[in-house]
């Protein structure tokens, strides 16, 4: 490879004639913490505030389970089946497992 770099024409010169020798970063503007809190406040918005539904109940269990099933139901239908599983103490997998099973037996026995 050539020693030189090929320049197109444009000889660049030596890097000092940049004039990045006398660079200085501009400090982060960063908005005070304290005065965005008293504004979030004004507006509504508080820390920890909850964005679920009431009786909208999510439970974390290891089970096992990889594939999904989603079903279209109306509000009503899954704010019970919901209802239902938490009056179990299941999740609503389990409950939906357990509902299965018995219409399965169901199936059988006729």
């Amino acid at each position: 490879m050539n020693e030189r770099r090929k320049t197109f024409g444009v000889d660049p010169g030596p890097t000092d004639d940049l004039g990045a020798s006398d660079f200085q970063p501009r400090p982060i503007a960063r908005p005070d913490p304290a005065a965005a809190r008293r504004v979030a406040e004004a507006d509504g918005y508080t820390s920890g505030a909850t964005t679920r539904a009431p009786g909208d109940t999510q439970h974390r269990y290891r089970t096992g389970r990889t594939a999904q099933l989603n079903l279209k139901v109306t509000p009503e239908t899954r704010a019970r089946f919901a209802a239902m599983a938490d009056a179990a103490g299941v999740s609503m997998n389990e409950l939906f497992e357990r509902a299965f099973a018995a219409y399965l037996k169901s199936e059988d026995g006729r």
